[in-house]
């Protein structure tokens, strides 16, 4: 999440309009979906709000049942989930280590023959990759031409400093068989009220604001995440304050022996911690008895056991982490781990 916090006009929103709670919330969000509207540029008509972005893919998956779909490893797990509690197969395009999980447009046109619909999360979730707006462009117009239907998740897009490099929202008048999902949870740090849209052609979006749940964004979700997408001020500091602290945190993480992290795109870091000689299990728990929670990574599909997600948060919690790691790396400091956590390193 945003190491911020919630915008503060999200939170005087709130506060302004308590009285909400006792009366049902707007069924068509359209408060919410008009300030999507203004920032990104897209009619109305094309933009469905969802409780969290999560919803969008469940109710996408359940409208269009695909008979099989096109999905890298690894990435966000719910989208095989989705597909497969809806009838459908999956197929997975495996990332390659030795490439930095780095997702390839040939490697996508080979292996999306018997697919019809191709799951692609921009920046990929827990990698931090990016794919560039031009590959991604071809990846689209291509699977038009043979009827596959593309699905962008860029629920992380908006930490990107240039955005415009990889966002492929804009694109979605021109691509009938683009969808792409937006979260409000992460950037906007409003994790407690589920906020999420999805953005499609309006044929598409009719029919899924028809099989939703109704009132599905409640009445304070709606008002935050209207009052989140006007905060200009708020925005620009997320992006410079997570883009320097994620240079810091990475620089001082890469100095540490047994650490190897990816260069981090977005506000988190994804880290090789094998030459530490600890597996990401073993990683997890230990930094957990020491207050510290960070993500493993080994339930992903296509990752060894040597991989931890972190979260860049706020300049002392980031102290925290590196200190934790210095210690468990036992090489610059000259202590040895089983001395500061009472357990002998492996071999």
């Amino acid at each position: 999440m945003n190491p911020l916090g919630p915008s503060s006009r999200a939170v005087e929103a709130i506060l302004a309009n308590i009285d909400a709670i006792a009366r049902y919330p707007d069924p068509e969000a359209k408060l919410l979906v008009k300030a999507v509207s203004d920032r990104t540029g897209l009619p109305q008509e094309m933009i469905v709000a969802g409780n969290g972005a999560i919803e969008i893919i469940y109710l996408l998956v359940k409208l269009l049942k695909p008979r099989r779909a096109l999905i890298p490893a690894p990435t966000f797990n719910e989208y095989e989930i989705a597909v497969r509690i809806n009838g459908g197969e999956v197929k997975d395009l495996l990332l390659q280590e030795g490439k930095g999980f780095a997702l390839d447009k040939e490697d996508v046109f080979r292996h999306w023959e018997d697919s019809d619909l191709i799951f692609v999360c921009n920046p990929n979730n827990p990698t931090g990759c990016l794919v560039p707006r031009e590959e991604l462009r071809e990846i689209i117009r291509e699977a038009g031409k043979l009827g596959k239907i593309v699905v962008v998740d860029e629920a992380f897009m908006d930490f990107v400093p240039d955005r415009f490099r990889y966002s492929v929202a804009d694109l979605v008048p021109d691509h009938d068989n683009l969808f792409v999902v937006y979260s409000l949870t992460k950037f906007f740090a409003v994790p407690g009220l589920r906020l999420g849209v999805g953005l499609g052609n309006p044929g598409i979006v009719g029919r899924l604001n028809r099989i939703r749940d109704p009132w599905n964004v409640n009445c304070f979700a709606q008002l935050a995440g209207a009052a989140s997408l006007a905060d200009e001020t708020y925005i620009k500091a997320t992006v410079e304050y997570v883009s320097r602290e994620k240079d810091y945190l990475f620089g001082k993480i890469r100095a540490i022996e047994g650490f190897r992290p990816y260069k981090p795109n977005v506000n988190y870091i994804f880290i090789d911690v094998e030459g530490a000689g600890y597996s990401s299990p073993e990683m997890c728990r230990i930094l957990g008895q020491r207050g510290i929670l960070v993500r493993d990574c080994s339930s992903y599909k296509n990752l060894r056991p040597a991989y931890i997600r972190v979260a860049v948060r706020k300049r002392e919690e980031n102290e925290k982490l590196i200190e934790a790691l210095l210690q468990m790396g036992g090489v610059r400091n000259g202590k040895s781990d089983q001395a500061l956590f009472g357990k002998a390193r492996r071999n």
